[in-house]
């Protein structure tokens, strides 16, 4: 009797886990070349503190939800740096040119992100620039990428 329910009890278990563990494990899905990503400045940025290279730190806005799982969840950090830095002119603002290089997916994978350049430029000729914290910033995923999601 007793090895009856030492075999039903393994049998059980063993039952019990095949079945779950793909909600353990999660579902892979392909996070597409060109899915947008919405960003938003985690600091503010000014262009008299910057200098080139400098890293700058992004926060995701929007989830990115593919086949009805979420890959990048919002507030997950994204990083990019300052690419170069236009001092004022008398005719021009200053400006400072991001490129945003990858973000992180639901999994902790770093996915890349396209580097285009974007410009942030002041407002008024012969002046520095400062673009606040919560500045809207848009990048899309640079390669396919297979995400885990929970």
């Amino acid at each position: 009797m007793k090895k009856y329910s030492t075999l039903t009890f393994l049998f059980s278990l063993i039952t019990f886990a095949l079945t779950a563990a793909p909600a353990t494990f999660g579902k892979k899905v392909d996070l597409r070349a060109g899915t947008t990503i919405m960003l938003e400045l985690s600091e503010t940025l000014t262009s008299d503190q910057m200098t080139t290279g400098k890293l700058v730190k992004f926060k995701v806005t929007t989830d990115v939800v593919v086949d009805g799982k979420v890959a990048i969840r919002t507030g997950a950090l994204a990083w990019g740096r300052i690419k170069s830095i236009d001092k004022p002119t008398y005719n021009n603002p200053a400006q400072l040119h991001i490129e945003v290089q990858h973000v992180q997916s639901v999994d902790g994978q770093q996915v890349a992100l396209n580097g285009a350049e974007q410009i942030l430029k002041g407002t008024y000729a012969s002046q520095g620039m400062q673009a606040q914290m919560g500045a809207a910033i848009t990048a899309t995923v640079m390669n396919d990428t297979e995400v885990k999601t929970k």
